[in-house]
């Protein structure tokens, strides 16, 4: 394993190859992505303050999920659920490192929260813009709604860049956990201009969505299906991000990785 460092315009490649990556499984992403999101509410209803805390700790889990997903998709295999349980069927080891790995990623993403709370707008203001607005393009677009995304991406963002490549390095290079957290801020941090671009790249495609939602909204003022059309945009876009972690994880190491793990073709843009 050794780090390399990458081009800033790299970035804007990761967002690319991950609608590309999305465009050749829709379906297995979405659904994959669907099938994840209804567990998770599963689990905050039934477990409430107990059941968040667990979906949060969970995170890296996902993100692995996930990755091994775009590495199935890349190599010419179908995707499906079980991808999120590969990493509990690894070893002891591996299971212990994802459950402390888990845990710290909670703590850290809670506090990052409960610091945009403090200092984005009020909680009471955003909830009266949920429940009074006709349909989800009016919450998007809403000024406070955006300024609340953008606080909690930008306190929550150093949080993910700490733990985004420790979930791989675990499971494929078996590196210890304090050294997979290690590894992982420190390729954060090295190739931090293609991070920057990554995440404006994803920024504007999100702004483009609330663009287009606010067209639809003023063409076609048929709430159910202004909501049914971002729905459906929206879990899109989403399975394009998390499809494009593969990338910006792989790309931040050299392929040093075991046999069974060989380094997957470029996404097709023909597919």
């Amino acid at each position: 394993m050794k780090l390399k460092l990458v081009k800033a315009s790299r970035g804007l490649v990761w967002v690319r190859q991950g609608l590309l990556a999305c465009r050749q499984q829709p379906l297995g992403y979405i659904s994959l992505l669907g099938l994840t999101s209804m567990a998770a509410m599963l689990l905050m209803l039934l477990l409430q303050e107990i059941g968040l805390a667990l979906v949060t700790c969970l995170a890296p889990v996902v993100w692995m999920g996930v990755i091994l997903a775009t590495r199935r998709v890349l190599t010419g295999q179908s995707i499906t659920p079980t991808v999120m349980i590969e990493p509990f069927k690894s070893d002891a080891a591996i299971r212990k490192a994802f459950g402390q790995l888990g845990l710290l990623y909670g703590l850290c993403m809670l506090g990052a929260l409960q610091l945009s709370g403090w200092l984005g707008p009020d909680p009471q203001a955003l909830e009266d813009i949920k429940t009074k607005a006709q349909d989800l393009a009016e919450v998007i677009t809403n000024p406070l709604v955006q300024q609340s995304m953008l606080l909690d991406l930008v306190l929550t963002l150093p949080v993910t860049l700490l733990f985004l490549h420790a979930p791989a390095l675990i499971m494929w290079a078996r590196v210890p956990l304090p050294k997979a957290l290690f590894f992982s801020a420190v390729a954060s941090w090295r190739n931090l201009g293609a991070f920057v671009l990554f995440g404006l790249g994803w920024f504007g495609v999100l702004s483009a969505l609330a663009l287009t939602a606010g067209l639809i909204v003023t063409i076609l003022p048929i709430p159910a299906l202004v909501n049914a059309l971002t729905m459906a945009a929206s879990m899109g876009l989403a399975a394009a991000f998390y499809g494009s972690l593969y990338f910006a994880v792989v790309d931040c190491f050299d392929p040093q990785r075991p046999a069974e793990q060989p380094e997957p073709p470029e996404p097709s843009a023909q597919a």
